[in-house]
């Protein structure tokens, strides 16, 4: 998995609507639709476990937006500790997340800007987040014989929602617990 993650260094950008484009081209996906804040926020992970039956990762992400407009992104790997390694506010437009990371983040956070919330035709009921930048450039260049596969590569998929009443408590715990800033004093 680390080789995925080395794929998100870039700054260029693509919009919602090409990477939709781009994946629709080599897998049958569909947009999220009529998204609303509560809807979409949850605990969304790099390694869900349809593809920890196809690869052991050792390492990867997870996504976590509150409905309160929060969202902390933790990376983790088998060396170091889980690390909080950029928090702030989310917004959501259509079928597309942006992330504003707080001011306090003063290293390069890891996670893309724009995301876009996408579903398998044939699995409904999942969301599917993809970087609208360094992953969905990343899936064009590799998608060729398993475009399924890399696109779980790719992707967050939502592995559970997280209600209002459980906001407060699940951020403290993740801030008690992964909120490390001095490992990044030197990015």
């Amino acid at each position: 998995m680390a080789f995925a993650q080395q794929h998100r260094s870039s700054t260029r950008s693509t919009s919602a609507d090409t990477c939709f484009a781009l994946l629709r081209s080599k897998i049958d996906v569909e947009r999220v639709g009529a998204p609303t804040m509560n809807s979409i926020a949850g605990h969304y992970s790099s390694s869900p476990e349809e593809l920890r039956k196809r690869v052991v990762p050792t390492s990867g992400d997870d996504l976590y937006l509150f409905p309160d407009g929060s969202y902390l992104f933790l990376w983790w790997s088998d060396i170091p500790p889980t690390t909080i390694r950029d928090k702030g506010k989310w917004a959501v437009s259509g079928s597309e997340i942006t992330l504003s990371s707080d001011p306090e983040i003063k290293w390069k956070p890891g996670a893309e800007r724009h995301y876009l919330m996408i579903h398998r035709s044939a699995h409904a009921g999942e969301i599917l987040v993809v970087g609208t930048d360094s992953d969905s450039r990343y899936f064009e260049k590799n998608a060729k014989e398993d475009p399924e596969f890399m696109l779980l590569l790719v992707s967050k998929a939502r592995i559970n929602g997280i209600s209002e009443k459980d906001t407060n408590e699940l951020k403290e715990k993740l801030m008690r617990e992964a909120w490390r800033p001095e490992f990044y004093k030197s990015d």
